[in-house]
Formats: structure tokens, C-alpha cells, sequence
């Protein structure tokens, strides 16, 4: 989608799980406009504090795992800036979210990041596959057919409901990391509403290309 859109990728740096050092991929940054980061895991918090090390000033995009709500605790001022974007935010203000939000801080003592919120959301599915086939789960096909069928309006990440192929289709936020009192949050700045695994893509052309990889989609710098 960004080279689509007129983008180019200068490079693309494939750190090993547990990198402890990540100067020979820092030393590779430059002559680009972003950087962006697909860390998950412990990784961000030493990619983070490196990348601040090393000087680098070029902007730092990274997915939702790499910016995790859960993960900000770890950071320090060097995530301040960052861009990220994930199908979960701590801030999203509705019902269901603030209440899993309030509850996580009162019996974890910890903001819930996308895995804790993933999780729940799949309870929340699950529990409604049940009420559907009234709490039987000896009919396999019966219970996998309810479970597609669920469409939640309100869920901690959202709305959310499930395509014809059993891929989830809900609300992705675009956040940038804050401080506020003192504590690092992200702040979501943009929503896109309805996102489906084919994002912007005709489903039949996209299912015709091959499975995303190291060398494809292929650089075109």
C-alpha cells in the first residue's frame, strides 16, 4: 500500500528474534524519511533505547506490538513521537473498554496491551458462539458456524465481526506515544473504521498474489 500510494522502502533489516545488539541494523538507517519498526516482544524496549543512543533522528514508525499499551511502562522519553498502529488502544473511550481498562489496572496493576485485549475478545466470542448453540459444543460444525456469526458492537478493540473466511474485520487506530502526568500513552489520532484483511484490495486479485515474505512483496528501489 505504501508503494502504491508513491512510497519507497530503501531497505528492508531482519533482526534475529532477541537481538541483544542492534548496532549492525542502526548503522544501515539512513537516507530515509522513517524508520519503521516491526519488533515485538521484549525487543522494542532495546531497540528503542539504542536507536536513541546512536543519535538517530529520523522518525520512528512501529506496528502495535512494537508500541504496545502494555510495553509503555518500559519506555522512557525516547518513545515520545513514536507513530504506531493497532487494532487495540488503551484509550478508546466505550463502555466495554474502560471497564476492561479500569479492571486490568485494579486487579493487574498494569495498562492491558492487543494481547491482553485479543485475548479477552476471544472469550467474549466464544461466549457468545454458546449462547447461540445454547451452551452445546458436541455439534463441531454447529459451534464454528456461531462463532463466525458473532458480530460484537462493543468489545474492548471495538466493533468487530468475522468475513467469509473466518478473518476478523474491525477498527484499526493510528496513536502517537504522549507524555501525560508524567506516564507514557498512546493517544489515538486517527481511526480507520471496518478494516478487512484485503484493507483496500480487490479480495479476488489480492488472494491471486503470493503469500507475503522476506522477498515479496520485492523492492523496488
Amino acid at each position: 500500500m505504501f508503494e502504491d500510494e508513491g512510497g519507497l522502502v530503501r531497505a528492508k533489516l531482519w533482526p534475529p528474534i532477541v537481538t541483544p545488539d542492534y548496532t549492525p541494523f542502526l548503522v544501515q538507517m539512513s537516507g530515509a524519511d522513517a524508520v519503521v519498526s516491526g519488533l515485538g516482544g521484549s525487543n522494542p524496549i532495546k531497540f528503542m533505547l539504542q536507536y536513541k543512543d546512536q543519535g538517530i533522528a529520523l522518525p520512528l514508525i512501529g506496528g502495535g506490538v512494537a508500541m504496545d499499551d502494555g510495553l509503555l511502562k518500559s519506555f522512557g522519553d525516547e518513545a515520545i513521537g513514536v507513530i504506531s498502529c493497532s487494532p487495540y488502544t488503551a484509550d478508546l473511550d466505550t463502555p466495554s473498554n474502560r471497564r476492561f481498562v479500569e479492571d486490568s489496572v485494579t486487579d493487574y496493576g498494569a495498562t492491558p496491551g492487543s494481547y491482553a485485549a485479543g485475548l479477552y475478545c476471544d472469550g467474549m466470542v466464544a461466549e457468545a458462539a454458546l449462547q447461540a448453540t445454547g451452551g452445546r459444543t458436541d455439534d463441531k460444525e454447529a459451534l464454528i458456524k456461531a462463532m463466525r456469526a458473532v458480530s460484537l458492537a462493543d468489545s474492548p478493540r471495538g466493533p468487530f465481526h468475522f468475513d467469509h473466511f473466518g478473518n476478523v474485520v474491525g477498527d484499526f487506530f493510528i496513536r502517537r506515544c504522549d507524555k501525560k502526568d508524567g506516564k507514557l500513552v498512546n493517544t489515538t489520532i486517527k481511526t480507520y473504521k471496518d478494516v478487512s484483511q484485503f484493507w483496500t484490495y480487490e479480495e479476488n486479485w489480492f488472494l491471486a498474489q503470493p503469500v507475503y515474505n522476506r522477498d515479496y512483496p520485492p523492492l523496488k528501489s
